[in-house]
Order: C-alpha cells, then structure tokens, then sequence
C-alpha cells in the first residue's frame, strides 16, 4: 500500500511478513504513540497484534481496521460450530485466514483479519463458486476460531470415517475431504442413511419448520426425516458448492455433479436444483453406487430360461440387442450387466451415454455434448471408426441414431442400446416408425428385452393369504392357478414397515426367430407380430410377472401397480370386441341392482350398457369415488393408477372416453395427452386448480374437456361421448 513506512520510527525495519501494514500506516498517521514501541515487538505475527502488544486499544484497532475497508465487526467466533465448517475447506481458510460464519441471502459470509490481502475476496469466491461477504476480527480470535472449528470437525469426521467427498478444488486438482456435519443435522449424515438404505435418489425439501429429507428406497418415495430450519440454508448450500453449482443463484434450476468415496468405494451423485419461489429451493440428489448396482445378470432377478437367453443373443458378435421400459425400470443397470457379460481384454468396448452414470474399468465411455455438436448420432459415427467389438449406445432418440446402430449391427458390431416403449413387440413398431428399412431391421435385430421392477416381499413379515381374501377382481386373475405359495405384504422393523425389502426384474423376452425375422421384414401389424413371438416362446411382462407372485416372491398388489393385468392374461383371444366385453362383463361387474329398481335405461349392446370409461387417477379413493358415480349412470368403468397403464388401456381396450386427474405417476395427463397425439377416445380432465392458462394448454394438447366442480363430470362426459358418436 503506498504511503506505508519502510523502517519504524527508531529505524528498525517491521517484519516483511506483515501484510497489514495498512493497519501500521493508519496508526503513524493518527500519531498514536504506540508506533513508537512497534519496533520492539516485530516478532509479531502481525502489524495488528504487534501494536496491540506496544498498548494499542483492541477496540480502537477494530474499528480502525473496519472503518478503512468500510467492512463491519464479525459476530462473535466463540458460537461457531460443525454447521459453519462445511462451508469452507480447512486447507482454504487457513491459507487466507478466514473463518466461515454461514450464509446469508445467498452469500457466504466470512470473518478476516486482513481484508486488504490481495485478491482475498477474488480467490475465495473462484476456489468456492460462491459470492462472499467479508467481516474483520482480530487475528488472536481468527486463529482460535479456526483451530477450534477443524478441530471439532475433524472429531466429527473421525465419527464419519465412512464418507469422505473428493472435492474439486479449482486450484489445485481434486482432493478428498471428509465431510463434517452433527449428528442428525448435517448432509454427511443424511448421505450416509441414503447409501445404507439402498436409496436411488434423496430428496431434500422445504418445509416450514426445517428441511425434509425423503429417500427413494425401492422405488417409493417416503419421507421421515426432518433437518431442522436452523441448518437447512447450510446443507442446502455445502450440497451446491459439492456439485459445482452457484450458491447466490436461487431463481433458477441447476445441475450438478459430485463425487464422494463411502466405505472405500466411489459413489457419485448428481445434483438437481429446483425454485420454489418464496418457499425456497429443493434439491433431488441421484445416488450412483456402483458397488450395489452393477451386478451380473443371474443377480439382477431373471429367471433361468430368460437369463440362458439373453446370454444366447449376447454370444452372437453383432446384431442388435434392445431394453425397453420406462424411465426408472433399470435398463441402464442391465446393459452395464450386459456389458460386464461380454467384456474381455480381447473386446473392444466402447459406449456413447448421456449422462454416463457409472465409470466401468476397460470401457471406453463417450459423454454426449450436445452444445459442442458431440450428440448420439455424431459420437457413434467416430466410434464406428475405434475398431469396436460391442458398442452400447445410451438410447436411441431419433431416426438418424437408430439408422447408424441398424447399420452397425449388420457389420459386425454387437450394438447394445435402450428405447422407451411399453413391451418387446412396441421396440420393433417404433423403429419402423423411424423410417428404418423393415429388411434391414429384421437381419440386424437379434432381441428385445422389456422389462419392469417390482418390490420383493419381505422375507422376515410376509404372511400366507388365501385366493378368497384377494378382492373379486384380483381373483378372477388367479382363477385355475396353484395358489399355495400366495403371499401378501406385512411390515416389520426389517423393511421399515413397508412389507418389502428389495427389487426384481419382471421381463418379457423377445429373442427373434427365422419367421419373426420373415414377419417383420413384411412389415406385419404388431398383433400379427406379437403373436408369433409368443410362438418362438416370449412370456409376456404378467405372465412373467403372476410368476413371482406365485412364488410368493412379490404381490398381486405389487404387480398390478407396476405392471397391470393386460386382457391376453385372462384368456381373451383374437382382440374382438365381443370377446373384450365378456371380460369385462367378468372383471368388472355392475353395481348390483337395487330391491325396487327403477325401470332400465336404454343400453347399447356393449358391456355395461353405457359405453366402457377409463378413470384415471393415483387416488383410490377418489377412483372408486368416481366409478360409483359412473357405474350408476349405467357406465362401465376401467381404472388406472398411472398414465403409462392408462395408455396401455387406451391401445388394448378402446375406452368410449377417459376422465383423469392431471398429476399421475409414470406419465402425467399432459404426457399422456402428447403421446395420444390427438388419436383414440375424448379425454376429459378434473382438476382442482383453476389455472385458465393450464386449462387452455391441456385443450391445445387434445383434452376434450377440463373439469373443475366434480358434480359435471356425468353431464359433461355424456355430452362428449355423445358428440363423438361413441357408445
């Protein structure tokens, strides 16, 4: 700093290491008389404390030092805890000699001695992420504030020894730091829960009286964990400066990335942040454990047959072998099963992912970037030209992927890859949809693996049930079959009261065969298809699935919510419309008729008299809510619980009209109206929100009507069904 003395006023030279000679300089320039005895104590660590130590007034020196960088005190140091030492590197705090006091209006807030060093704030803010708010304090109390701080913390983290963060630290590489936290209060904590319960995602929300934490075990979602108010700002924030995210950006959604090693093994997390206006940020954290996911296939849940096919199509050196589901059904985890089945050091491996969700020793893995051109279409080209022996690409998107894979697949290459649709025979439909060569296709496809999850019962509390306790629908599924091993859910301490511990695969396995392969290449319709797999031995995903719930391995209760009861499963065959309405006639009687009935209603000649409606809603109660309703208006009434079973409905049953609720599981009535397209019945939506805006878009997308008052929804569906001409 210009201005400031070279030698003490008795011509003794200050120590070099003094990098607030500002503090000296302002000193001189007051006249006070103790810059006459700083030279006696240049052995100071600082110009601060050596004019303390020559009888410098310590409140005098703090608010000279606050008063020249027009900064305010600190707060006192002596309350700071486990919460504030996350917010901050030790290695970082002690070089500048900071202490972190928390987060304040998106900044984080730290206490300095020096706030004139060179690019402290600068450097803080690079190496962090993180917009920062600078407090002074004497030195004496920094020093003792951080040796108390990390020393806490690293007694924690001695507690904690089974997570540790690799940290990337822009200055210097990446570093493994273990994370601090208290006992129930901290993000290392609520981590380690996740990872000891099998979580595949934490959630992490606002509430009003803290932070609620909600692991996604199994495929539910439950909630039983509250961090309390007074931390939720500072796990929120240590999360954000893990992933690389910006802490002061609290207005709009980001995406991260971390990386943490638990119990010796690499777990990585990606990060998702979500504003919810004045009600603060949620954050959804995917948990990557590699070291549970990545299996082999006899592991994963396939049966004997399955699992000696699938093997069968992977020994063969190219074609094409597909996983079908949707989002959350675990096609990722058996392709990288798949992979690790035909990976030698012979083989070259090489996969084109967006996002890569694990990192696989041997495996060449290609991240997609689409802003820099890098997209599926583009990486598979230059991969075609590394030599490949299998290649897996993460999914096939669009017409121009699917035409390089099929091209792939015909010239030695084993392609691997995943599509979203609802069974094995909708895989080859679609491609075709892609504008692919149907000859070409047929010599290139080799398989189809579709597949769901379903809880396993727990083995500690299942009980035995018997066919006639099951609901009359659900026996009717049953009905002929050895029922012996029957069982249904309980809950114990052992599943956390669920009734379930663990996931397995249902699948329906297409190999294909010489007159699949003819049928395809005639471009068959997909019944024509269908039925000839089922020919050349593919089960279907129920019948598969009413396996393990023979074995008592899941429910009928489980199967039902993940995988629904298609009509083929029950004997109806040929598709006919006749043969659809004795079904139903079996599945879903009337209500039954009154002691003094009124006299009948002209029917149609359908089952139920009225017309066949599908409802659609999460609710059950608000389900059989409704169906009563309908089913006294002479209706017969269909339900689903999600949009994905709806669909399926929708393809197999033909409904007269849907009525569904917007939010549903798997597919909400939005995707579900996109994936209609405008095709196959009316579909009326109730809601309680009152949004025109949301209302005039789900016209736009095809709704025929948007209801909010639940008594129009028998004048309004009759109206629809009428205009239409259905019945």
């Amino acid at each position: 700093m210009t201005g400031v003395p070279t030698t003490d006023p008795e011509g003794r030279a200050p120590r070099a290491a003094w990098g607030d000679r500002w503090l000296l300089h302002a000193f001189q320039r007051l006249g006070h008389p103790a810059v006459g005895s700083v030279g006696r104590h240049d052995l100071a660590d600082t110009a601060w404390e050596a004019l303390e130590a020559a009888g410098a007034d310590p409140v005098q020196l703090l608010e000279t030092a606050c008063a020249l960088s027009r900064r305010e005190p600190a707060p006192d140091l002596a309350g700071l805890g486990p919460s504030e030492a996350v917010l901050l590197d030790r290695s970082l705090a002690a070089r500048y000699g900071v202490v972190p006091l928390g987060v304040r209006d998106g900044r984080l807030q730290l206490a300095c001695a020096n706030p004139f060093h060179p690019d402290l704030q600068q450097d803080l803010e690079f190496a962090t992420g993180v917009r920062a708010t600078l407090y002074v304090a004497p030195p004496q109390a920094i020093r003792r504030a951080l040796s108390s701080l990390y020393a806490t913390a690293r007694e924690t983290a001695a507690g904690s020894a089974r997570l540790v963060w690799a940290v990337p630290d822009r200055s210097r590489g990446v570093d493994v730091v273990p994370l601090r936290g208290t006992a129930t209060e901290t993000l290392d904590e609520v981590l380690v829960e996740a990872v000891d319960r099998g979580a595949s995602d934490l959630h992490l929300e606002p509430r009003q009286n803290g932070l609620l934490a909600r692991f996604r075990v199994d495929g539910v979602l439950s909630g039983d964990r509250l961090l309390p108010d007074s931390v939720a700002v500072y796990v929120l924030s240590r999360l954000k400066i893990m992933a690389g995210l910006d802490i002061a950006d609290r207005l709009r959604p980001q995406d991260g990335r971390a990386t943490l090693v638990f119990d010796g093994r690499p777990v990585d997390l990606r990060v998702s942040t979500l504003p919810l206006g004045r009600n603060g940020e949620k954050a959804v954290i995917r948990i990557l454990d590699a070291g549970r996911s990545l299996v082999d296939l006899g592991a994963l849940g396939f049966g004997a047959s399955d699992r000696r096919r699938v093997e069968m199509v992977l020994r063969r050196p190219e074609g094409m072998f597909l996983v079908t589901g949707p989002t959350g059904c675990g096609k990722t985890t058996t392709l990288y099963s798949a992979l690790r089945h035909v990976q030698s050091e012979r083989s070259n491996v090489v996969t084109v992912e967006d996002p890569i969700e694990y990192r696989l020793e041997g495996v060449n893995q290609v991240q997609i970037h689409e802003r820099s051109g890098l997209t599926f279409s583009a990486a598979l080209r230059s991969i075609l030209r590394q030599d490949p022996d299998v290649v897996l690409v993460g999914e096939i998107r669009d017409a121009e992927t699917a035409s390089i894979a099929v091209r792939a697949s015909m010239t030695g290459h084993l392609v691997l890859s995943t599509l979203h649709t609802n069974d094995a025979i909708s895989a080859v439909a679609r491609l075709l949809d892609m504008e692919i060569d149907a000859v070409a296709l047929s010599t290139a496809l080799h398989g189809v693996l579709a597949q769901r999850l379903i809880r396993r019962l727990c083995p500690e509390c299942r009980r035995p049930v018997a066919l006639a306790d099951l609901p009359i629908e659900q026996q009717q599924l049953l009905s002929g079959r050895d029922c012996g091993n029957l069982r249904a859910a309980v809950g114990c301490p052992a599943c956390r009261a669920t009734g379930y511990r663990g996931r397995t695969v249902v699948a329906e396995l297409l190999v294909v065969g010489d007159e699949l392969r003819r049928a395809i290449a005639r471009r068959e319709e997909p019944g024509v298809l269908a039925e000839q797999a089922r020919r050349e031995g593919m089960r279907s995903l129920w019948s598969s699935g009413l396996d393990l719930v023979l074995e008592g391995v899941t429910s009928l209760h489980e199967l039902l919510d993940n995988v629904g009861a298609p009509t083929d499963s029950i004997g109806v065959e040929g598709g006919t419309q006749a043969a659809v309405d004795d079904l139903l006639r079996t599945l879903v009687p009337g209500p039954p008729a009154p002691r003094s009935a009124p006299p009948a209603r002209p029917t149609s000649a359908r089952a139920g008299g009225g017309g066949r409606v599908l409802v659609v809603d999460d609710d059950r109660e608000g389900r059989l809510a409704l169906r009563g309703v309908l089913e006294a208006e002479g209706l017969t009434v269909l339900e689903a619980a999600d949009g994905e079973t709806a669909r399926a409905y929708i393809q197999r049953l033909a409904p007269v009209a849907v009525v569904s609720e917007v939010p549903l599981p798997k597919l909400d009535a939005i995707g579900l109206l996109q994936a209609l397209e405008g095709r196959g019945p009316p579909v009326l939506i109730y809601t309680r929100e009152r949004d025109e805006a949301l209302h005039h878009w789900l016209r736009e997308l095809g709704a025929a009507d948007v209801i909010v008052k639940p008594g129009e929804v028998v004048a309004r569906l009759r109206a629809v069904i009428a205009l239409t001409g259905r019945s």
